[in-house]
């Protein structure tokens, strides 16, 4: 077998895969590429934790209090 590598246009791409799906399976190998994961130490929101690491006790009471904090401001229209 003979191997190309092709760049194409996204507006494209499904019609030549349709294409190159539909040739007899002994005369075509088609293989994607791999996607590659990335580390939680690559993740932007793991830097964020990084910054908060140590400043704050109890994440959940934390959280819980911020929602409180938050719902209060919607509902206080409502408080009359």
């Amino acid at each position: 077998m003979q191997q190309i590598t092709i760049n194409v246009n996204p507006t494209i791409y499904e019609h030549i895969m349709f294409f190159l799906q539909n040739l007899p399976k002994n005369l075509i190998d088609i293989q994607y590429p791999t996607k590659t994961v990335s580390t939680p130490s690559n993740l932007s929101s793991s830097k964020a934790f990084g910054i908060l690491n140590g400043k704050i006790k109890d994440p959940v009471n934390w959280q819980r209090e911020i929602r409180e904090d938050s719902d209060r401001d919607v509902y206080k229209d409502f408080e009359r």
